[in-house]
This record gives structure tokens, C-alpha cells and sequence, in this order.
């Protein structure tokens, strides 16, 4: 996983809270949960113009991640 460059502190703050949304439904799995949005994400964001429902798209995908689990 390489980095992710964030537009400004308020898309990185959008996804920080998406993760943490995500921690408080999935509490034994924190560390599962910030490795795969991140994971997610980066491909996402690479090619991504419209940057706005990324948290959302991403969180979904994490959900079905760990349900199948």
C-alpha cells in the first residue's frame, strides 16, 4: 500500500470519520477495518476526479469485506 494524497484536511478528516464509523460498528476488527478502507481507497483515488462520495463507496466495500468474513 502506497500513500494517499489528500485534496486538503477536509477530505482526509471525511475519510478519518468514515474509518471511524466503520471501528465503531466493527470494534474487534479496528486495525482490519483502517488496513482494508485504506487498501480501497488508494485505487480509488488514483483515478477519481469527482472525489466527494469516495467515503462512501469505500465504506460499502469494507462492509461487504467484513461480512463475508
Amino acid at each position: 500500500m502506497g500513500h494517499i494524497d489528500f485534496q486538503d484536511d477536509i477530505e482526509k478528516n471525511q475519510h478519518e470519520e468514515a474509518i471511524n464509523r466503520l471501528c465503531e460498528q466493527y470494534p474487534e476488527q479496528q486495525e482490519l477495518v483502517r488496513s482494508n478502507y485504506l487498501a480501497e481507497l488508494e485505487p480509488l483515488m488514483a483515478d477519481a476526479s469527482i472525489r466527494t462520495y469516495l467515503p462512501i463507496f469505500v465504506s460499502r466495500k469494507v462492509k461487504d469485506n467484513l461480512d463475508r468474513h
